[in-house]
């Protein structure tokens, strides 16, 4: 029984760095899909857990990877446009419109949420603030000057400065 288990390939073997697997996966999530409807799309694919090891472990792969996650959030960007763009179907009753306008405003809100998380600096509602003081202050550097000087025990001499 074991010498059967050692002739078998391992899993990882058969999704090498050149499997096309992987770059349907990227084609997937660049157009808007997630890695597990990536994963589901074909019979051929590796596992979720294969994914997410060799994601990790290939820094190519990886980098190319964070691109499509990048490429997916602009396409659910251009995706809130389409749903929220899109007329009503004629002769909706009123309950049928209220639930028809709940489901645009729920599909728009998780694009607008995923998006926001892919990309936050680009669809986040939060707006950086931060402010970087890079004044320098003369007395500060005056007195670090004066420290090296007296540190550095050689011919230097310090001169008073006077008003004029």
């Amino acid at each position: 029984m074991k010498t059967a288990l050692k002739s078998l390939p391992k899993p990882d073997r058969l999704y090498g760095p050149d499997n096309r697997c992987w770059e349907v996966i990227l084609d997937t999530i660049s157009s808007g899909g997630s890695l597990s409807t990536a994963l589901a799309k074909h019979t051929w694919m590796p596992s979720v857990a294969q994914a997410r090891r060799h994601i990790a472990n290939d820094l190519d792969f990886q980098a190319k990877y964070e691109k499509a996650l990048q490429d997916r959030a602009d396409r659910l960007a251009e995706e809130i446009l389409e749903i929220s763009d899109s007329a009503p179907p004629e002769g909706l009753e009123p309950a049928a419109m209220s639930a028809w306008v709940a489901d645009k405003r729920l599909r728009v809100d998780a694009r607008k949420w995923v998006a926001a998380k892919l990309q936050p600096k680009r669809y986040g509602d939060r707006i950086d603030v931060a402010v970087t003081d890079t004044r320098i202050s003369v007395m500060d550097a005056l007195a670090q000057a004066k420290q090296r000087v007296l540190q550095d025990n050689s011919d230097v001499v310090d001169v008073e400065s006077r008003e004029v």
